[in-house]
This record gives C-alpha cells, structure tokens and sequence, in this order.
C-alpha cells in the first residue's frame, strides 16, 4: 500500500475499530544501516566496472557521466523503494484507546484492533506482544520498525508517546551526508576526473584526440622541454587500441607507459594508397597484393589538445616479391 494512501486509511480503521485518534504509527522497515553499506560497497566496486565496460566498449568517454548518474539514480531509486516502501509490511498504529495492527499486501490484508486494557505486555525474550482476546490469549511478533523503543514504552505504560523532533532531524541528517558524500564523490573527488573524461583512465581514451578535434584531458602530465615525453600512437584503421606506446626513456622505448605520465599523443591516418604489385606462390594458387602507401602523422599535446608537430611518411618501396 502507498504510503499517501495507509496514511488516509489507517485513520478509518482505527475509528472503525473503536480505538479513537491515531497518534503515532511505527512502519516495519528494513535493516536499512545493511542495506545503505552494501549499496556503498557495490557502488565502489561498480562504478569503476562500468567505466572499464564502457572503455573496452569503445564509447566514447563522454558517455561516462549519463552511464554512472543514470546507474547511481535507478539503484538510489529502487534501493529507497524497498527501504521505504509499505507493500506487505506491517504498520502498528499507536491510538488514544490502544494498538491498531494493520497489513495490506498482495493478496493479504490483516486488521488486529487490541484496546489497551486487553493488552498484557511485551515479552523481552521473544520479543512478542501479548494480549487478551476473548479470553484467549494470543501474540505477535515485533519486527524491526521505526521507533520500536518508543513502540514498547507505549505499550508498557498504555498511551501513546509523542514523536521527538529530533529524529526527523537526525534521518534527514544522515540522508544528507550520504548525498552528500555522492555528490563530492561525482563532482570533487580525484574520481571525478576519470568520470567527467578530465582524466585518463586507459590509454585507450588518448584515441579521442584522434578523432574528436578539440579534445584535451587536463589532468594529464604537461608537455615538458625536456625529455622523457611518453606518448601512445594510434592509426585510424586499429581503432581505440594503441599501435605503439613509449616512456620516452631510450632504455624503455616501447615500454607501456603510465596514462597519468602521457605527454604526447600522436595520430597516423592513411593519406594515399596505390597497387604497387601483386605476387603469387605456389603456381598461382596463393597471391599476395602489396600496396605503396603515405601516412600523415600529427602529434598532440594531451593535456591541452594542441597540435605540437606532424609529419608525412612514404612507406619503404620494394623491388621484389618476399619470399
């Protein structure tokens, strides 16, 4: 049941049943401290996931932002539901003539008035509420609820207790730091620089100033005047994948190198292509097609996108089949 609409029907019921006014109404709930830490965890080891999931994807990082907000609000959203959400659950009305228990589920739906004078107590051990029926004595089980403490001072002194202000103040207190907490995590964190694309998260992301002129990544290590400059090449025909990487020292040349070190980035696109000749093996039954090509090569800056150099390349001719 809705909670706009338990609010309007509990009020009946109780009038119905004899039992006066409501004047408090203790929900069951979730364990809702697990519920809230697991759901922290699972999003500190999915988030980073879903980045990985998108990079190998070859999305452009771009998409990161609508990917993750959009996972955070849906799992937010349905992680409140189940908190929050009545569906099934039992809500114990406390009334100015005694205790209405009400449960209106799927399929279910249960009304237990008891006037407090036919309530006989709370038992500690089982944590059961007792009480009189005709006679006959019967119980029910106390979940965990809102307020439980305040529940079981009622039912030991027959009245009902008023609500403190302050734990209003206190649940929205805790609500608010955990926004809180998202908030800085999405907006302030050294995170925010991966999930925002201000920094690079593989060095497959370098590919974007390949194909997106403009692209920069300011988090990236500046070009200095002096060497080591490692850089990450990439050719328009391999995609987001790296063809070759550098550190920049001579003694690791072609070692990969670290996307938080990555000065340079540089991008090879075919400019021309022409049959140079074609040369066959095994009587003319296999055939290999060799090309003279010319490749333009442009070398950026990844920290601010800007062009640092480039250069025209003619592939080396040869005069012969290989062998």
């Amino acid at each position: 049941m809705g909670e706009r609409r338990l609010t309007r029907t509990l009020p009946s019921l109780a009038a119905e049943a004899g039992l006066g006014s409501v004047r408090r109404v203790h929900h069951e709930r979730r364990p809702w401290p697990v519920l809230l830490v697991a759901k922290l965890v699972l999003d500190a080891a999915l988030v980073p996931l879903l980045i990985r999931l998108l990079s190998e994807l070859d999305a452009t990082p771009g998409a990161r932002p609508f990917a993750v907000v959009g996972w955070l609000l849906a799992s937010w959203a349905a992680l409140t539901y189940r908190v929050l959400g009545r569906n099934g659950r039992r809500s114990h009305v406390v009334c100015d003539g005694g205790l209405l228990i009400h449960r209106d589920g799927p399929g279910t739906t249960e009304t237990i008035a008891i006037p407090w004078d036919a309530v006989e107590g709370i038992s500690p051990q089982t944590r059961r509420l007792h009480w009189l029926d005709g006679g006959k004595q019967r119980y029910v089980p106390l979940p965990t609820m809102t307020a439980r403490d305040a529940l079981v001072e009622a039912v030991e002194s027959r009245g009902p207790i008023p609500a403190p202000p302050t734990r209003r103040l206190l649940t929205g207190t805790g609500l608010a730091a955990v926004a809180a907490t998202q908030v800085w995590a999405l907006t302030l964190s050294p995170f925010a620089d991966i999930l925002m694309a201000q920094r690079a998260y593989y060095l497959k992301d370098f590919a974007r100033l390949c194909t997106k002129p403009g692209t920069s990544y300011p988090e990236s290590a500046p070009h200095t005047t002096t060497g080591p400059h490692p850089a990450a090449l990439f050719d328009d025909r391999h995609g987001t994948d790296p063809l070759a990487t550098s550190t920049g020292s001579d003694k690791t040349a072609t070692a990969t190198p670290n996307p938080d070190d990555v000065q340079l980035v540089a991008c090879s696109r075919l400019v021309r292509r022409q049959l140079d000749m074609v040369c066959t093996y095994d009587g003319g039954e296999s055939s290999l097609t060799i090309h003279r090509a010319r490749y333009r090569i442009d070398v950026y800056e990844a920290r601010t996108g800007r062009r640092v150099g480039g250069q025209t390349l003619d592939a080396d001719d040869t005069d012969s089949c290989p062998h």
